[in-house]
């Protein structure tokens, strides 16, 4: 079970804590709609402040957990470095000038997601099946790409698969880690296309719907991968 998803299974103080634990997301929720709503023009410093907002807001989300019920677990903790470095990221991509930094940050906070979700276990044949997938990809991308983006998109896109792998791999039931990796992988496939090769119709809003979706489920899984809340 993830924390979107209860069942009979379970006592009703799981049931509670996944409800209260909604309830704590709604911070999240609000700025994602308050920039949807501003839709203000980039690049502005007013426009990276509220586009940063729901990830920081994500990792307010975290801390409350842990200093409400010792969540603050290594995945936790790991998670909200990978979103502090993802705010920084989003701030950089307001500004065309530094995407190359964007990026960089970007690449970190996927280091820092591996690392929360670990190694184990291995499976394969499932990072033979993304990497395949990915390359495919990247081929479409490469006529487009010139430079440094060449290998900084190759080594990027590695790490989006790795992401996908590793969250991907886990034993059930993750599922709102699994699907918010493959929604991160989409959202930076549509942004590439949009920025190396051709404009993609409402690509911002495909974008930006998608990475605020995907940083949500990561996050939400981040405690729900405590110890004390594994299945017996």
């Amino acid at each position: 079970m993830d924390i979107l998803e209860t069942d009979s299974r379970y006592p009703p103080k799981f049931a509670a804590d996944a409800k209260c634990r909604l309830l704590m997301l709604l911070p999240f929720l609000a700025s994602c709609g308050l920039y949807f709503a501003l839709w203000l023009p980039e690049p502005s410093w007013v426009s990276a402040g509220v586009k940063i907002l729901p990830i920081l807001s994500l990792v307010c989300f975290l801390t409350v957990q842990a200093s409400g019920d010792g969540a603050w677990t290594p995945a936790a903790c790991r998670v909200c470095w990978g979103l502090m470095f993802s705010s920084v990221g989003d701030f950089c991509l307001v500004w065309p000038h530094l995407f190359i930094p964007g990026m960089v940050a970007f690449a970190l906070a996927h280091v820092w997601y591996i690392w929360a979700l670990g190694l184990r276990p291995v499976r394969p044949w499932l990072l033979l099946l993304l990497a395949l997938a990915w390359a495919g990809a990247y081929a479409t991308l490469w006529p487009c790409l010139g430079g440094p983006y060449v290998p900084a998109v190759g080594g990027y896109g590695a790490l989006l698969v790795a992401v996908a792998w590793r969250a991907l791999a886990r034993p059930p039931p993750h599922l709102a880690v699994a699907s918010g990796s493959l929604l991160f992988m989409a959202s930076d496939l549509v942004l590439a296309r949009d920025h190396f090769c051709a404009p993609v119709p409402q690509a911002r809003l495909i974008v930006m719907g998608t990475y605020y979706a995907a940083q949500g489920l990561i996050a939400a899984w981040a405690p729900r991968a405590s110890p004390r809340w594994k299945e017996n």
